[in-house]
Formats: C-alpha cells, structure tokens, sequence
C-alpha cells in the first residue's frame, strides 16, 4: 500500500483495480475492459456490461446484385433471334464453380473468404469462453489465411484479447496495434490498448488511446472510468473526478464508476459528496444480492419440480451462475459499507466540537 501516483497494483476477482492510499483512506479505482463478443467483436452500444447484439457480418467483398439487362441479339436483317432458354444448373454445380475460383483484386492479393473468417472466429470465441486460450488463438490465426488480404482488425482485435488472457500482455499490444493500423476508428481496440498501457504505468499513452476511443465513442461509460482510473493513479483527481461523473450519468447504476467517484471526492476532501455516492453503492449492492437470491430460489424451485434432462441442465446452469452473481454482489456490499462507515467516521470527528 502506497501513496496517490504510485506504481502498486492488486488484482481482484471482479477486475483489474489499483489500490491508493491518501489519508489512510484505501481508494480502488476499477477499470474495465471488453470482453469477447460471439462474433466479430464490432463496436457495441453497451460496453460496460458486454451484453452485446451481435451485427450480421458484413463481407468484404461486396457483390453487385442489380445485373444488366442483356439485351436481344439481332441479326442483319433486324430479325430477333429468338432468345434460347438457359440450361438450369443445380445448386452443387454453382458451389463448385465458385470454390474454383481464386478471386484476386490485381495484385495477386486473395480477397479472402468473410464467410470462413466469421466461422473461425466464431469457434475462437467459443474456446475462450471455455478457457482455451491456445485453441482460440489457432482459430484465429487459420482466420487470417482466409482474411482479405491475410489481415482482418477483427482478427487482431481477439487475438489481442487473447494474448491478454494468456497472460503475454506485450503480444496484445502488437495485435491491438495492428487492429487499429487497419481500423483507425476501433474504439474498442484503442479502449483495451489503453488499459494495457495504463498497467504499464504509461499513463500519457494510454490517455491518448482513450481519448482517441471517446472521440469515436463519447458516451462509453467505460472508457470514461478507465479514463478517470488512469488520471486518478497520476493523482490528476480534479480530471478523474471529471470522467468518473460522465460515466455514472450516462449510465447511473455503474457501480465502479460511482465507488470510484466517492473514492476520488475522498481525495479531495469532499466527504459529503463522498457519502452520497457509497450510499448509491450500498443500496445498489443491496439491490443486486436481493435480485440474484430471487433468481436463485425459483431455479432451485423449477429443479425441485421435475425437469427433462435438457431443461435440467439449463436450470443447474442458472443456479451456478445466480449463486456466482450472488456471492459478487454480496462481496460489492461488504467493500461498499465499509467504505461508507469510514467516510462517516470522519465526518463525525469533523463534526466533533
């Protein structure tokens, strides 16, 4: 534990967080980072959640659907041949035909196969969303032969988060780096390159990818509090005050973001206004335990009530995941309360004669 602007990280089981102690207040500021999405990973709406829709994949190479008319055939004496009626070619035939052809652009550059690309990173995706890190990464790298131009941002951008994941933060650079030397506006790779950057404690860099993702993305609640992790951990508290505010405006029950802001009033000496937010946090905390024990209890009870296999499994699923909720919402209350006792504890000395 050391002072405001220090290098000190520690790990949590929600999410990456930086640990800060002024005033004998301990202060963690959480960032957020995207998750893998079940396809492409395109910009979502929603990045603070990572409930994403996917969009349909967009090929590449776009194919013109408004044919020309031909016109008739006429002969000397501007008789109209007659037109002969075309010979129906079966579905197979077509496919094979156009597996026969090596669509190239002129240069000798394969304009790739967006149909392949989309199916190998969706199989990535599934593999890391079970914990295989080196399966997903074989995925996406077979994407890439198929990619137009043997590159896809898309590509890299998973196997950045891939690399992430894996442990080997220096090989996510290079992908989130290629991702946005292809896709300049990728406002996730820029987010995700930033917090990289912000555990390297290259702070100034990582600012400007947020920033860089904000002017694409300005209402990302997310990328507002990584912003505002990043100036906090400077000791820039005024800024990060500034960020933590727009995140929980845009989206009022952000959790970390509205901890974060009592964190940073703490800071400044602000505790009344510190006061107000961890009260938010402890009535959202509430909230949160009271909704997973609901969910938990009527999973248990549709299990208790006869189910087929299949229906069986789903519901064991959902009492996993409700428990799961369950156990981190009642982690969130415990932190939330303390910090909200401490805060008051100083102010009753202030208000002490």
């Amino acid at each position: 534990m050391i002072g405001c602007g220090s290098d000190q990280f520690s790990d949590q089981a929600e999410s990456d967080s930086v640990m800060i102690d002024t005033n004998q207040v301990k202060a963690v500021f959480k960032q957020d980072g995207f998750e893998v999405k079940p396809d492409l990973l395109e910009p979502s709406l929603d990045s603070s959640d990572v409930q994403v829709v996917d969009p349909d994949f967009k090929p590449l190479v776009s194919l013109n659907s408004d044919v020309s008319p031909v016109s008739l055939l006429q002969s000397s004496s501007h008789e109209t041949l007659a037109a002969e009626e075309p010979e129906v070619e079966s579905v197979d035939d077509i496919l094979k035909q156009l597996d026969s052809i090596n669509l190239e652009d002129g240069s000798g550059i394969s304009l790739g196969d967006p149909d392949k690309v989309a199916g190998l990173l969706g199989e990535g995706n599934n593999m890391i969303n079970v914990g295989n890190i080196d399966g997903a990464l074989a995925k996406y790298q077979e994407a890439l032969k198929f990619a137009d131009g043997n590159d896809d941002p898309d590509v890299r951008f998973n196997m950045g988060i891939a690399y992430k994941a894996k442990g080997k933060p220096d090989k996510a650079i290079v992908e989130y780096r290629k991702a946005i030397e292809l896709a300049p506006e990728y406002s996730e790779a820029h987010n995700n390159l930033g917090n990289i950057l912000k555990d390297k404690k290259k702070f100034n860099e990582a600012i400007y990818h947020f920033d860089a993702s904000l002017k694409i993305f300005p209402e990302n609640p997310s990328t507002h509090n990584n912003l505002g992790t990043v100036y906090a951990m400077k000791g820039e508290i005024s800024e990060a005050v500034t960020h933590f505010s727009k995140a929980i405006r845009i989206q009022p029950t952000y959790f970390d973001a509205r901890q974060n802001l009592g964190f940073a009033y703490m800071q400044q000496g602000e505790l009344i206004a510190a006061e107000r937010e961890f009260s938010q946090t402890v009535e959202m905390a509430t909230g949160g335990m009271a909704f997973e024990h609901k969910r938990l209890e009527a999973a248990k009870a549709r299990l208790a009530s006869g189910l087929n296999p299949q229906d069986r499994k789903v519901t064991e699923n959902e009492i996993s995941a409700a428990a799961k909720a369950g156990r981190i919402a009642a982690n969130r209350y415990s932190r939330a309360m303390s910090y909200l006792q401490r805060v008051r504890e100083e102010l009753s000395k202030l208000a002490q004669p």
